[in-house]
């Protein structure tokens, strides 16, 4: 089962619940500097968080309550026993995305990657579409 919560900013037009400011919501922090004048601002934010394990969905609504940022993000854990056979959880795969709607309707979606037994894998690319 997930969580929402619906976030937006104070300056927008339509007043909607809001549970926390959007200036929470780090939307430009992974955006590459050549790429942040195309972005489409959002003003609105829905967060969905996962209850059983460590993964969330942000998805960013422009003036038109149109889709224009997407960030997710997940860690997969596994348990595993000390010395002294005491378990514990353990991160062995973690994935972040994030995804700008341009200006041209392109979405730039910049992945990363980690398995904890590989190097991080990091790559930015264009959809055609919001990834999902």
């Amino acid at each position: 089962m997930r969580t929402s919560l619906n976030i937006e900013a104070r300056s927008a037009g339509k007043l909607r619940r809001s549970c926390r400011d959007v200036q929470d919501v780090r939307w430009r922090q992974e955006l590459p500097a050549s790429w942040s004048d195309l972005a489409i601002e959002p003003v609105r934010f829905d967060v969905f968080r996962e209850y059983e394990m460590s993964a969330e969905r942000t998805i960013g609504h422009d003036e038109h309550d149109e889709p224009c940022f997407c960030a997710c993000r997940y860690i997969l854990t596994q348990l595993v026993a000390d010395e002294d056979d005491l378990f514990f959880e353990m991160p062995v795969y973690a994935e972040t995305l994030a995804a700008w709607r341009l200006r041209d309707r392109r979405w730039l979606v910049l992945r990363n990657v980690v398995a904890y037994a590989e190097k991080a894998r990091r790559s930015l690319s264009f959809s055609g579409s919001m990834p999902r």
